[in-house]
């Protein structure tokens, strides 16, 4: 009986240990520091990114006009409605193959309101 208590207590000595030795090797125990990162500063100064320039409206408030191929007439028709005093078009994703809108030759301009019915669009890349 006393053989088994005695390994016990050596069991117990060793994982003291281990668990000794192993709050050690990850830096400690509760400063939760790691040894393994070093941080150092750049030499030069890091570049502060340029903001994107705002698009300018074109001069007077021109109008910049819609140019919808031939191919696309019959998913993105106008609707009859007016708003603001512009026609609003309607953007139909169930027209569309496999609902992505391939925008080759297409251009969206301001002398339109154009609104997206019949599900998510997707854009194909050219």
């Amino acid at each position: 009986m006393s053989s088994e208590s005695r390994a016990k207590q050596i069991l117990l000595a060793l994982c003291a240990v281990g668990l000794v030795a192993t709050l050690t090797a990850c830096g400690g125990s509760s400063s939760n520091v790691s040894p393994g990162n070093v941080v150092i500063p750049p030499d030069s100064p890091t570049p502060t990114p340029t903001p994107t320039p705002t698009p300018t409206p074109p001069p007077s408030g021109g109008v910049i006009p819609s140019v919808i191929p031939a191919s696309l007439t019959d998913a993105i028709y106008d609707s009859g409605e007016i708003v603001d005093g512009k026609p609003v078009y309607i953007i139909d994703v169930a027209a569309l193959p496999g609902g992505v809108l391939d925008p080759a030759g297409l251009l969206l301009g301001n002398d339109f309101i154009y609104r997206i019915e019949g599900g998510a669009l997707r854009v194909a890349q050219n």
